[in-house]
């Protein structure tokens, strides 16, 4: 069966239950209903199996919260202007590249009061940040998220990233001696221009290859047979099958290795 769409993963899943096929994710039947609220769990997990060859992407990523500064008050306490920040009273934010009120460069400061178009600085202490000496802003700069003590940048992970495989420098290195730490949807690490190689959600079953359908389709078909068949044995053997394709999967994975076949002890069990 060509996979154009999730229908066809999820009509490969119910014949293996002997179940008929369904025309849409969305009809009006039980095996449709099921199969919809199962499919985007199931999918999810079987992208993260593996490092598949379709689903490994690189990017650069933006400094997390940054936004461009458009002034700056040389008053107490100093009242930065950077229309469409999200920063909210008690986030601990640093500045950089200031031109002209230089003496705000490489600081922690929290955020004490806001707008949508400025934030108040205080310093870390609960005192308010005194720039009344401060030399007047001129141009430029940037609000960014502070990455704590043990670090120095604080990123925004893509919305489409599934799981981050290894941080990458400006020149798309990859090192294991590089250190990061995922949190949310930050990545904290002390590499400037740093990137990411990274696990993509990838929704489009025509991207897929032949093994990742076939893991998507083994595992739903566990979990629906569950859920519409009585027959222990049929569902016995679906787990089998399903858990047999993951086996495979991880050790075919998406690095071009040679297909060693499925481990003896799963290839047992589904006979």
């Amino acid at each position: 069966m060509a996979v154009t769409a999730e229908v066809d993963i999820a009509n490969m899943a119910l014949q293996r239950l002997g179940q008929p096929t369904i025309s849409t994710m969305t009809e009006s039947s039980r095996d449709a209903s099921i199969c919809n609220q199962l499919y985007d769990q199931n999918r999810d997990y079987c992208l993260m199996l593996c490092d598949w060859d379709c689903l490994v992407h690189r990017e650069f990523l933006p400094y997390a919260g940054s936004v461009a500064i458009a002034g700056a008050t040389a008053a107490n306490p100093v009242v930065v202007t950077c229309t469409g920040h999200l920063y909210v009273d008690g986030e601990l934010v640093t500045i950089q590249s200031v031109a002209g009120m230089t003496e705000l460069n490489d600081n922690v400061y929290r955020v004490y009061s806001y707008t949508s178009t400025t934030i108040t600085l205080y310093d870390t202490d609960g005192t308010t940040t005194n720039g009344s000496g401060y030399t007047a802003w001129t141009s430029g700069g940037r609000v960014l998220r502070y990455g704590g003590d043990n670090w120095v940048y604080v990123y925004d992970i893509p919305t489409d990233c599934l799981k981050v495989l290894a941080v990458l420098d400006d020149e798309f290195g990859e090192h294991t001696s590089y250190e990061w730490r995922k949190e949310r949807t930050f990545l904290y690490t002390n590499i400037e221009d740093a990137g990411i190689k990274f696990v993509k959600i990838e929704t489009d079953p025509t991207l897929y290859e032949a093994d990742l359908v076939e893991v998507i389709a083994a595992r739903l078909a566990w979990f629906v047979s569950m859920r519409v068949h009585s027959d222990k044995q049929l569902r016995a053997e679906v787990r089998a099958e399903a858990m047999s394709a993951m086996a495979r999967a991880r050790i075919t994975n998406a690095e071009g290795k040679q297909d060693g076949g499925p481990p003896d002890d799963l290839w047992t069990d589904a006979r």
